[in-house]
């Protein structure tokens, strides 16, 4: 005979406790704790100048090192603000970039300039950043040259370059394993093929120097060799189009804005966009391909 208490099975009595039991149980295993999290900002400004001194009509260059404690790229933008509004409105113009920001250190360069006419004073400026995410290229090439058919470097050549197109900007990186030689003479040249011609005549085209100075002019081509004309007479000026940077790791980087108005509206229909693109001090070694699946790389 099955043994009950009441009428009600022991089996089931027990199976009720068991319940009950574990189920006290798992209440207290799964008891509520409450931690503070926090998410802190990656980027700070860890040096910069103590002092900027120049006269009227002058350009100053000037780094200002910024520390990324993420794992991540990000596109910051400096802010340069003096506390004197109506003086800087006035005479001062300071250098608009898009940089950037690789994980550790990293030392961005900008500029201030003062109009010719500016009267003395005592200035404070303050510098403020802002960030987002790094924009991933649209499309991504690697060149190389072997130590035959280039005098930059000893031993092989590479030339990175990504391209992001935004709805304000074409974007270039360009990264190029060149070691320190006449730092200013190095320089970056780019044409864009803006009449589908393949020859870049009467088209855009830059200059970009090493020490963040540019050329801009409208392309020709004499004999072998590519120019821009109405720029052996003008000196440079600082670039609104890019800023450069060096590693002794992966050597110059160069970071290039352009108006998206050199893009013609050709691409917009389906027609690869087509660039050239140099870089060298007095030997350049030549790159001609266009944005699609099998670009063509070949040196001068």
């Amino acid at each position: 005979m099955r043994e009950t208490i009441r009428g009600v099975p022991v089996w089931v009595i027990a199976v009720a406790l068991a319940i009950i039991v574990c189920g006290a149980v798992a209440a207290y295993i799964f008891a509520t704790v409450m931690f503070p999290v926090e998410v802190k900002e990656p980027l700070s400004v860890v040096a910069f100048p103590v002092l900027l001194s120049l006269y009227p009509n002058m350009t100053e260059y000037f780094n200002v090192t910024i520390n990324n404690a993420a794992a991540v790229n990000y596109l910051v933008s400096l802010a340069f603000v003096l506390n004197d509004t109506a003086y800087q409105q006035s005479y001062v113009t300071f250098s608009s970039e898009t940089y950037t920001v690789a994980p550790d250190l990293n030392n961005l360069t900008a500029w201030i300039n003062v109009a010719a006419d500016a009267p003395p004073a005592q200035l404070e400026l303050a510098v403020g950043l802002s960030r987002v995410s790094e924009v991933q290229p649209n499309f991504g090439y690697t060149f190389t040259w072997t130590n035959e058919t280039q005098n930059l470097v000893n031993g092989t050549l590479t030339m990175k370059l990504n391209f992001t197109i935004t709805e304000e900007n074409l974007l270039i990186t360009a990264q190029i394993n060149a070691t320190p030689f006449y730092h200013y003479y190095y320089a970056l040249g780019i044409i864009i093929d803006q009449e589908f011609d393949g020859f870049h005549v009467d088209d855009q085209g830059y200059i970009l120097t090493s020490d963040n100075r540019s050329y801009a002019g409208i392309s020709t081509r004499l004999a072998k060799w590519w120019s821009l004309q109405a720029t052996v007479y003008m000196p440079p000026t600082p670039s609104p189009y890019h800023y450069c940077t060096f590693s002794k790791l992966t050597g110059y980087t160069y970071h290039v804005k352009l108006p998206i108005s050199v893009i013609p509206e050709k691409t917009q229909y389906g027609q690869a966009l087509r660039a050239h693109v140099d870089f060298g001090i007095i030997y350049f070694v030549n790159v001609e391909f266009s944005l699609e699946k099998n670009p063509l790389g070949y040196p001068e």
